[in-house]
């Protein structure tokens, strides 16, 4: 679960990082990431479905109460959590 809140400011670059180290395999790259089926082709659905349940463990992560929604209370208490994470990381480097 704790993964799940690190990843939440990446969660739309889950691919990135293996782009920049190679230029020239960017298009290989890319396929293995998103092709599920490997035909050659990344569709909408590959594409997207990673990126979604990312963001449905996200959610459940931080709708504590598990009623399907994320009240004020959860959402301070998950901003908060981010803030004491981004300053732990600065602390480590």
């Amino acid at each position: 679960m704790k993964h799940m809140v690190a990843t939440l400011a990446l969660s739309m670059s889950l691919a990135a990082p293996a782009f920049a180290q190679q230029p020239e395999n960017q298009s290989e790259r890319f396929l293995k990431t998103f092709d599920a089926n490997q035909d050659g082709q990344v569709s909408k659905d590959e594409y997207i479905k990673p990126h979604i349940q990312q963001l449905q463990g996200q959610f459940d992560y931080m709708d504590k109460n598990k009623d399907g929604g994320i009240d004020k209370a959860e959402a301070d208490a998950f901003a908060q959590e981010l803030q004491q994470r981004m300053q732990q990381q600065r602390g480590n480097k």
